[in-house]
């Protein structure tokens, strides 16, 4: 069952790309965009969190503590993803932003105690080789470097406070009241945001109020699960499963989008999902 959750959070991440995506061309790309995207999206989050929950919550200092810095790390890789969007296409940014969230919680995970075996280690070396091939060359691919960078750090520190959270079952909450927490925390540090470095209208184009409500959603649903499945299967599995899976996901949405892919962008979606298999052997 937590296999088969994976594999459903796997599509859903692979869907929020593409919302992701429409949303970035719906706005001028900047901080007041992408704080008007957290702030938004989490509004739709909670309100579907809060029905998945039936309305039902749990609070602790610590889970309240986590989830402010979840939220925090979150509101960062909106904008460097709205930002990078300007110099990738889907399946390239899928790329970076999967394996990083699956290296880094894969690496923390190990230092938890988790099991470590051979064939994860070549597929680190696989890691690398598939994110240097989806580097575009040229000025754009200079300027998309950070961006990617940013990407890669920011959604695997998300992997890494998940599993942080919830290893510590003596003093968190369930999955579901964390995850609301998350948005609760990430709707106060967009909005405070807004008002004092923007200084702008809330108001967004009803287009872009449904890309982000749409992320929201499947981004949310999949979140859940996995926290829901960190607590029955290490994160050094989890993760690599679900980086394959949203990498080939992605990948075939852009061919369905028909979407130009390179043969490198191609190679480098299946030497990423190899690693993937590998480091769940």
């Amino acid at each position: 069952m937590y296999y088969l959750m994976i594999t459903i959070s796997a599509l859903l991440f692979s869907l929020q790309f593409m919302f992701n995506n429409g949303y970035s061309k719906e706005s001028v790309r900047g901080w007041d965009s992408s704080l008007k995207f957290s702030f938004y999206s989490s509004i739709t989050g909670l309100v579907a969190l809060l029905f998945i929950n039936k309305f039902q919550m749990n609070v602790s200092l610590f889970s309240v503590i986590v989830a402010f810095v979840y939220g925090a790390v979150c509101i960062a890789l909106s904008y460097s993803s709205i930002k990078a969007f300007q110099y990738a296409n889907l399946s390239v940014y899928s790329v970076f932003s999967m394996i990083g969230g699956m290296l880094l919680p894969f690496i923390y995970g190990i230092m938890c105690g988790e099991e470590f075996k051979t064939a994860r280690l070549i597929c680190c070396v696989l890691i690398v080789i598939s994110v240097a091939m989806s580097v575009k060359k040229g000025e754009q691919g200079k300027k998309a470097i950070k961006y990617y960078v940013e990407v890669f750090i920011l959604n695997g520190m998300v992997g890494v406070i998940s599993k942080f959270h919830q290893m510590n079952t003596g003093i968190c909450v369930d999955s579901g009241s964390f995850m609301i927490l998350t948005k609760i925390a990430t709707i106060l540090i967009s909005a405070i945001l807004l008002l004092v470095m923007c200084k702008t209208t809330f108001l967004i184009t009803k287009k872009a109020f449904a890309y982000s409500a749409m992320y929201s959603v499947v981004n949310s649903i999949g979140n859940l699960m996995l926290l829901i499945a960190l607590i029955h299967l290490p994160a050094s599995v989890q993760y690599p499963i679900v980086t394959g899976g949203v990498i080939i996901f992605a990948t075939i949405i852009d061919i369905i989008r028909k979407e130009k892919l390179t043969k490198k962008e191609i190679i480098s979606a299946c030497v990423a999902f190899l690693s993937a298999t590998l480091m769940a052997l």
